[in-house]
Order: structure tokens, then C-alpha cells, then sequence
């Protein structure tokens, strides 16, 4: 058991008892008395000057012992076992925080400032939960790792993720280590309860590619910009090392400017890539990927619009065959019933036309979805098969469209990679062939697997390669192009940053969900919530201390004001004598 103190700062008005003996020794009491002369009272007073020495009395002695007993009792004394109070530092490991801090060429990024934060922080704290804040919330060390290992951890840091989510990484925090103090290390302005925010990063010049899309005859390219200023930035695309096309952006003052470019048949890898401007701070977003390749489909549907509308497609040879479901092809259409027994790779399986089809509205759709985009089924009407064949709420599946009693009707999974998109109906018995959402849909599909495989930055890369194991998935941290291994065989991947929010490396406050309502760094519901709360309360020993300093002072009273009174009567006595 050891004495501690609660709020040690207190203890500085210790320094004040000099401060009372000084006031007690210059404090005199005058008295008037009628002398015959007063030469010979200066010279006793000079001897006296010359004779003084400090001379304590009861009063300062009480005084002193209040003084005493007052800083103590504020400093919360306990006893108890010393131990270092547990702290959580997370560090915002977002692509932003790899640009340099300050607008200087030669000034640090922002993770290293981040990262000298957090060592700073690690003095002075007992178990640590070091986090890094990316797509997913991991943590660099164990809970009991010593000083050493985390901040060998801090070193290793690295920023690029396409955004961090603090929400979550406060989650964590509160899960490992409640009650903690809980520091946020991030260059965005957010408010988070009863988190310490630390904020890194002035507003720096910077340009960035936002958006790479491949469409039909023309490749679109947008750029976003940031520093308070326009900026003219020139975009390249090239292919293997050949440039395709080039031009010219202007990026209005933390704006977005677009580019599109007219080429045909375009098959493979693009790179875009940017010029930056003067004072550029962030690399990670002057270059960005995209992807397209020939396809070839196969179908055992001979329907007549379906059949259209896949040779429609550029890019796509499709053909038919009663076993296409057997044959090898970048995308297979077949008309089944289930997705069982299906090869591995891309398919678009539709219903086999129903004897009695039962039908249905459509009244809710996904409109964000890649695969429906453009794709307008409102008031679709579809034919079903018996209500005991509907579908049922299956992991893993992606429902695009629902009918009114929310029926699901069309969904989609990805397996290794690979899209597999299932109707509940055919096209013959729907009007979807009547519109141009049919041959816009199956475009989509089409491009779906045209696409080149892509990840955001701070994802991990799909597949392995030939001899790794499901602990070794890679995560992607700069752009490029990177080769991964599939169930249908070695296959591109793309990796680009991709995020405006990340680009714009601006110091104004960002508006996000942990802006309203603020979030506490500690669930109410944790009994550790009202840790510092009940810290702020005085200790069974501060009270005591505090009630001797009353008792102190009281008495300090009463001795002062009954001197005087005991040395009238002194007085009176002797006069009496």
C-alpha cells in the first residue's frame, strides 16, 4: 500500500507556505503610548532592528497546518496500489495522412506527426491499446506489450487507406480497454465525446484523379483539387507504356474538374496519370488503373431479345449451345432453376418460363448497384412460379429488385471473384424486354465481367497466390496493377485510391456521422462510464484532511481573538496590584 495522489497538481500550493510565514512576520501590532521623549525609544528601536530574530508562534504553527492540510486534501491523497492509468491512442491511418503536414516541400507528413504524437503519448500510461483507424480497426500490439514494442509498432505505421472509420475504432477502444483514456491522432476536425481529439496537418496544395471509367467508346477521368487555389492539372492515359491520349483539367478552388476521352475498343489495362501541380502533397492519387477485355459469352437461351441484346455488346462473342453450362467462357446465360452445379466463373442464370406464372410488380430496386445502373424497373411486371419455389433470405446474396410483398426477384453474389447474377423469371414473361432497361442490363452484366478486378486501397487483394495461405491475404496500400491468383487461374487486379474526401486536404471541418450526435468514447452502458466522474470525487482521506483544516482554522480563531482579550486583563490585574 502506497500514498497517491488523485490530482497531484494540487500539491503546488504547498509552495505557498513561505509565502504565510512572511506575512506573519511582517505583520506587527502597534500600540499608542505617551513617552516623555523619543530619542531614546529609536535607539532601543535600531538595537532591536539589529536583534530580531524569527520567533514562531501558535498562530503561524495553525495557519501553516491549515495551508498544509488545504493543498493535500485538494491533491485527493489515497491509499492504494500505484498504477499507471490505461490509455488508447488511435492513429488515423487514412490515404490524407500521408501527405505532408505543412505546405513547406521539406515538412514531415502527417502520419509522422502522427506518429510522434502517439510516442509522446505513450509516456505516463500503463496498458496501451494502439489502433490504427483504416477500413477495419486493427491493433498493432498486444494489450501488456512494453514500451519498446509499441513504439516499434508506431514506427511501422503506414497511411493510404481509401478512409478510416474512427466510429468503429472507438468501438474497439471501448471493447479493449473501457473506462481508458482514449486519444484520436487524425487531420480531420471531428468531435467525438469524451475522446481527445489531436489534430495533424495544415491545408496543402494537392490534385487527384477521383474517378477511371471505361465506357462504351470513351474513357471518362475526374479530378478533384484542394489548397485555395485553381489548379490546371494535364491527364495521360496509356496502355503498356504507350500513350493513348492526353489533355487538360482545370480544377476550380477545392472543386472537381472531368475529362473525357473518345477511344474505341479499348481492351486491357489503362493508367491515367496527372502532372500534379507545384507543391503537390499527396502521391497516392496522381495515378489511377482501370481495366476492360474481350468476353465470351455462351447461352443455351435461344429467346430472340436476349440474344440481341448479348451480340449488341462490344467487346462480347457470344454464342449458343445446348451445354453451355459445361463450356468455358467469360460469362455463361442459361436458363435453369437453381444455381447448383454451376462451373466456377461468371453466370446469368434466368427462371425456366412457369406453366402457371404467377404475376408479380416490381416496386423496389437497387439503383446504386453496379449491375442496375440506368436500369429503370419501375412497375416492372414478372412472371413467377409457384409461391412454394420463392426465394429465401440467403447469405451472401445481394437483392436487386423486390416485387411489392417484397419477394425478392432478381439477386446477385460474387464466388472467388466472379458475378452470378439469378432472375426468378424469364424475359419472355416479362415486359422488361419492352424497354431499354433490357439491353442496358445486360450490358452491365456484360461489362461486370469486361471489368478488370479492382480494390480500393487498405482492401485486401481477392485470391492468393500459389503457395500462400488464407493468413498471408496482401493489403493494398499504393496503386497499381498486382496478379492474383483465382479458381479459374491468374488473374489482374487494379488498386487506386479513388476518394475525393481523401484528396481534398482541406482543414475544414468535416461533417460525418460522429459529428451529430457527439460520440462517447465509453458505451453509457459500460460500468466503467463514470470512471472520471467518480475520480473527481474527493477521497475518504481528502475529507479528513479537509475537516482537520476547518478545525485548524477555527481554532487559529479563537486564539487570535482571545490574545488580546488575555492581555487586557493581564493589564487590568497588574494596574489593580
Amino acid at each position: 500500500m502506497e500514498l497517491a495522489f488523485g490530482a497531484p497538481q494540487f500539491l503546488w500550493l504547498l509552495a505557498a507556505l513561505p509565502l504565510v510565514v512572511l506575512l506573519h512576520y511582517l505583520r506587527t501590532r502597534r500600540k499608542r503610548q505617551e513617552v516623555a521623549a523619543l530619542y531614546l525609544w529609536r535607539r532601543a528601536q535600531q538595537a532591536v532592528v539589529r536583534r530580531r530574530r524569527f520567533s514562531p508562534t501558535w498562530l503561524l504553527v495553525l495557519q501553516l497546518l491549515f495551508s498544509a492540510a488545504l493543498a493535500v486534501a485538494l491533491a485527493r491523497p489515497f491509499l492504494g496500489e500505484t498504477e499507471l492509468p490505461p490509455r488508447v491512442i488511435i492513429v488515423d491511418a487514412s490515404a490524407s495522412m500521408a501527405a505532408r503536414a505543412a505546405p513547406a516541400l521539406d515538412a514531415p507528413t502527417r502520419m509522422e506527426e502522427a506518429a510522434a504524437a502517439a510516442g509522446r503519448l505513450l509516456q505516463g500510461a500503463g496498458r496501451v491499446a494502439l489502433i490504427r483507424a483504416g477500413l477495419e480497426p486493427t491493433l498493432l500490439a498486444p494489450l501488456d506489450a512494453d514500451f519498446n514494442v509499441l513504439s516499434a509498432a508506431i514506427d511501422q505505421l503506414t497511411a493510404g487507406d481509401a478512409e478510416s472509420d474512427i466510429s468503429r475504432a472507438l468501438d474497439l477502444a471501448a471493447a479493449l480497454l473501457p473506462g481508458a483514456e482514449v486519444n484520436v491522432i487524425t487531420d480531420q476536425d471531428l468531435r467525438l465525446g469524451q475522446a481527445v481529439v489531436h489534430k495533424v496537418g495544415e491545408t496543402v496544395v494537392n490534385a487527384g484523379i477521383s474517378a477511371l471509367d471505361i465506357g462504351i467508346g470513351q474513357v471518362y477521368v475526374g479530378v478533384v483539387g484542394s489548397g485555395g487555389r485553381p489548379v490546371e492539372v494535364r491527364v495521360t492515359l496509356s496502355q503498356d507504356g504507350t500513350q493513348l491520349a492526353s489533355g487538360t483539367v482545370l480544377v476550380p478552388v477545392s472543386g472537381a474538374g472531368s475529362i473525357t476521352f473518345p477511344l474505341d475498343d479499348v481492351r486491357g489495362i489503362l493508367e491515367a496519370r496527372i502532372d500534379p501541380p507545384a507543391g503537390d502533397a499527396l502521391a497516392l492519387d496522381d495515378v489511377a488503373y482501370a481495366g476492360a477485355q474481350s468476353v465470351t459469352v455462351v447461352s443455351d437461351d435461344t429467346f430472340g431479345p436476349l440474344v440481341r441484346a448479348l451480340t449488341a455488346v462490344p467487346n462480347a462473342e457470344s454464342s449458343y449451345s445446348v451445354g453451355a453450362r459445361l463450356l468455358s467462357a467469360d460469362l455463361r446465360v442459361l436458363r435453369a432453376s437453381s444455381m447448383d452445379g454451376l462451373l466456377p466463373g461468371a453466370h446469368l442464370v434466368f427462371a425456366p418460363p412457369a406453366q402457371q406464372p404467377r404475376f408479380a410488380v416490381v416496386r423496389d430496386w437497387d439503383r446504386a448497384h453496379p449491375l442496375t445502373r440506368f436500369v429503370d424497373l419501375r412497375d416492372l411486371v414478372v412472371g413467377l412460379g409457384p409461391s412454394e419455389s420463392a426465394w429465401v433470405e440467403e447469405s451472401g446474396w445481394h437483392v436487386l429488385a423486390r416485387t411489392a410483398d417484397l419477394e425478392p426477384v432478381l439477386r446477385v453474389r460474387q464466388v472467388d471473384g466472379a458475378w452470378q447474377v439469378q432472375a426468378a423469371f424469364h424475359p419472355s414473361q416479362s415486359d422488361l424486354v419492352l424497354r431499354s432497361a433490357f439491353p442496358t442490363f445486360i450490358a452491365n452484366v456484360v461489362s461486370a465481367v469486361q471489368s478488370t478486378a479492382s480494390v480500393r486501397l487498405g482492401e485486401a487483394l481477392p485470391g492468393l497466390e500459389p503457395g500462400q495461405t488464407g493468413t498471408d491475404a496482401r493489403i493494398v496500400l499504393a496503386p497499381g496493377v498486382y496478379s492474383v491468383a483465382t479458381s479459374v487461374g491468374e488473374a489482374a487486379v487494379v488498386a487506386s485510391l479513388f476518394s475525393a474526401s481523401e484528396s481534398r486536404l482541406q482543414t475544414t471541418a468535416v461533417v460525418t456521422a460522429l459529428n451529430q450526435p457527439p460520440i462517447s468514447a465509453v458505451p453509457e452502458e459500460d460500468p466503467a462510464f463514470n470512471t472520471r466522474a467518480r475520480e473527481t470525487q474527493p477521497t475518504a482521506l481528502a475529507i479528513v484532511l479537509l475537516s482537520a483544516a476547518l478545525l485548524l482554522l477555527l481554532a487559529e480563531w479563537l486564539l487570535f481573538s482571545g490574545l488580546p482579550r488575555m492581555a487586557r486583563r493581564e493589564r487590568r490585574a497588574a494596574a489593580g496590584s
